[in-house]
């Protein structure tokens, strides 16, 4: 998987090229005169805007995209705009601002499958599955480009309710339709383990892996490491579900809690507690706003004291459960 440094830094120079467009087009709009040419020139200037503002929150700078969004004309682009902005605020973690921006934009646009999607996703992050489903349901309606996100939101939401059946035709349909794409085999794996058929997780996260080293992408290979680990440990194959965990976080030490949470627990089940409660403080240091790796440490430092020294199965169980959650959702 180290191809994802690669594939980590086009996307930077992609960005910055997108950058260095914008700020020339907004140079040569302050020179230009004459109505057509400065027309031309502003609706360049906008286009470069969604797609930056967009790739803005792909790459986590959230505040950045919410600005460039914000100076959009809600006359013009009031459904775009509204779903840029929608997007930040739900990234940021400011749900109840994004959830009546949504609801205020659906009013306006009933049809918009881009809003019925923020919605969900929105909903499904504030533990409401059941509405998430519905919100993916009418994305679904009123997607004319046959996109294949709300299904694959719809699919994750069923995986959410336990729906793994139901999730898994979904996922199928999605891996014959875009073969190339290896989230989809991810979460295929993902659903299978969900579902506790450990060795049918391992054989789709070993193809994803493979497609992975064609098409990187950096919280496909997260899953797949959360995932590894989580159908490793469920198998009790410790020394496998450690090494991998340990691989995981190597590779992306700075990108999501999870790693941590996933070394923590095989290291604490091998015996290894003092080691495994140092990993997840070094996890807190990097996140200190994450409450599931908060949560394991303290469950974990509390088991110490524990005078059957005796680590609980199911306190294990439950946190490479939630370390193998780890759905990406789509927005578009």
């Amino acid at each position: 998987m180290g191809t994802e440094r690669a594939n980590a830094i086009r996307v930077s120079n992609e960005l910055s090229a997108l950058e260095v467009e914008y700020i020339n087009a907004t140079k040569e709009l302050s020179r230009s005169k004459g109505y057509l040419p400065r027309w031309r020139l502003k609706e360049r200037i906008d286009e470069l805007k969604l797609e930056l503002g967009w790739t803005y929150l792909d790459c986590g700078e959230y505040e950045k995209g919410l600005a460039l969004y914000h100076t959009l004309s809600w006359k013009t682009h009031g459904e775009i705009k509204c779903n840029g902005i929608a997007r930040a605020l739900t990234e940021m973690g400011h749900y109840g601002e994004a959830r009546r921006l949504l609801e205020k934009g659906l009013r306006e646009f009933p049809e918009s499958c881009a809003l019925w999607t923020g919605l969900g996703i929105l909903l499904d992050i504030l533990g409401d599955h059941v509405e998430a489903l519905n919100c993916f349901e009418a994305a679904i309606k009123f997607n004319p480009t046959q996109s294949p996100g709300p299904l694959y939101n719809k699919a994750l939401a069923l995986m959410e309710l336990k729906s793994y059946t139901d999730a898994a035709s979904i996922i199928d349909y999605l891996i014959q339709e875009n073969p190339e794409d290896p989230k989809y085999l991810a979460e295929r794996g993902n659903c299978a383990l969900g579902a506790g058929y450990s060795h049918e997780a391992l054989q789709y996260y070993g193809k994803t892996i493979a497609l992975l080293s064609k098409y990187p992408d950096v919280h496909t290979s997260i899953s797949i490491y959360a995932g590894l680990c989580s159908a490793y440990m469920e198998l009790g194959m410790k020394k496998e579900g450690m090494e991998i965990a340990m691989e995981g976080l190597k590779e992306f030490p700075d990108e999501d809690p999870v790693l941590y949470q996933n070394a923590g627990a095989t290291f604490y089940e091998m015996g290894w507690r003092k080691e495994a409660i140092e990993i997840l403080k070094e996890g807190v240091k990097k996140f200190p706003d994450d409450k599931e790796l908060k949560e394991c440490l303290k469950s974990f430092e509390d088991d110490m004291d524990d005078p059957d020294d005796n680590i609980k199965p199911p306190i294990l169980g439950l946190f490479l459960l939630m370390a193998l959650l780890y759905p990406v959702r789509k927005f578009r």
